[in-house]
């Protein structure tokens, strides 16, 4: 999880202790403490089970959410597969992609509402996840950040490729990403679209 989320997370904390908001500030300190102990709590196991990360999500873009006042809405749909017990997921894996969203996606929008859907859905023996926002698309986020200072995220977006190779070279189940622009009906770049593909073990009872 990127460290600058932590710091902002308390500075918000502390915005709201000062402008003396109790209602908000517990709120969200709720929320980021039972996020934080889900993370640590995730660090020692190697999958999680989609219920678990829906919810995990759900956590972390609420308390964004929330300290960007409200300028975007989110939505996640997992169609019922949160309920079957035998999904499970890598650890960590989809968190850097739904924050790079936020970061650069919801940050740098200007005009609107920004909103990120998170879809999940089955294949046969592979879950997919759809992450998609309507900010400004790669190539503007790209000229935007050109000015500002960018090591982490860079560095973040690095780390996340590097684990998928490890992933797919250790596991039986493999991870497949595609990024794409999202084109609106003008043919104008209207966001950005993260497909993750996950196969889940063939000798599992998915009925």
């Amino acid at each position: 999880m990127n460290p600058h989320f932590i710091f902002n997370s308390l500075n918000s904390i502390q915005q709201y202790v000062l402008a003396n908001n109790v209602e908000d500030a517990n709120r969200y300190l709720s929320i980021f403490a039972s996020l934080i102990r889900e993370t640590l709590e995730n660090s020692s196991s190697g999958k999680i089970s989609l219920i678990r990360e829906v919810g995990y999500l759900t956590k972390y873009l609420e308390l964004e959410r929330m300290r960007f006042g409200d300028r975007f809405d989110y939505e996640i749909e997992a169609n019922g597969l949160e309920m079957e017990s035998w999904i499970e997921l890598p650890v960590m894996l989809l968190q850097p992609y739904v924050e790079n969203s936020v970061r650069h996606g919801m940050r740098y929008k200007t005009e609107g509402k920004g909103l990120i859907q998170i879809h999940f859905w089955r294949e046969f023996y592979t879950i997919i996840c759809l992450i998609r926002d309507n900010g400004p698309g790669r190539e503007e986020s790209i000229r935007i950040k050109s000015n500002q200072h960018i090591e982490y995220q860079s560095k973040g977006m690095d780390l996340s490729q590097r684990r998928v190779d490890i992933l797919n070279m250790i596991f039986e189940e493999k991870v497949f990403i595609e990024v794409t622009d999202v084109i609106n009906d003008y043919g104008e770049v209207a966001g950005t679209e993260v497909k993750i593909k996950i196969t889940q073990p063939t000798n599992e009872n998915s009925n």
